[in-house]
C-alpha cells in the first residue's frame, strides 16, 4: 500500500458484499460500495447514489441487466451491461447482450454475443470512400 492511508483502504471493504458460489438470488439488487458475484443472480443489478463496483467472477452468472460504473466481469452474463466508468472482461467472460461502455478492456477469450456500443462523445467520421472535411478549428490552424 504505497503511499495509500491504512483508514481508507479498510473503509472500501466496509460495504461489500459477497454472493457465495453456493447463493442463487431472484430479484433485483440496488447496492453501494463492491457487490462480488460467484453465485447465480436472477434480476437486475444497479447502484444506488453513492457509486459502486461490481465484479462477476468465473463462477457467477448474471441473468439481467447490468447498470453499474465500474464492472469487472469473468463469469457469465445473460442481458445488457451498462458501464459509464471501466469496463474490464476477462478470459472466462461470456456476456450475451448488448454491451454499452466508456472505456473497455478486454482480454483474449472474452466473448460479447451482442453490440459493443461506445458511450460517450460522438465522433463525426467521414463515409467509406470520402475524405473528411476540416473543422473550423483545423481549417483555422491551417491558414496560420
Amino acid at each position: 500500500m504505497l503511499g495509500r492511508d491504512r483508514k481508507a483502504a479498510r473503509e472500501d471493504y466496509r460495504n461489500h458484499t459477497l454472493v457465495a458460489p453456493s447463493a442463487e438470488i431472484r430479484g433485483d439488487i440496488i447496492f453501494s460500495g463492491g457487490l462480488h458475484v460467484q453465485g447465480r443472480i436472477e434480476g437486475n443489478i444497479s447502484v444506488g447514489t453513492d457509486g459502486g463496483r461490481l465484479v462477476v467472477g468465473d463462477s457467477g452468472a448474471v441473468k439481467g441487466e447490468i447498470r453499474v460504473p465500474d464492472i469487472v466481469i469473468n463469469g457469465r452474463v445473460e442481458g445488457d451491461v451498462h458501464a459509464t466508468g471501466k469496463l474490464e472482461l476477462a478470459e472466462k467472460a461470456v456476456i450475451e447482450g448488448n454491451v454499452y461502455y466508456n472505456l473497455i478492456e478486454m482480454v483474449v477469450g472474452a466473448q460479447v454475443n451482442g453490440k459493443l456500443v461506445r458511450q460517450g462523445e460522438p465522433k463525426h467520421l467521414p463515409a467509406p470512400g470520402k475524405k473528411a472535411e476540416p473543422t473550423p478549428a483545423a481549417a483555422s490552424e491551417a491558414n496560420t
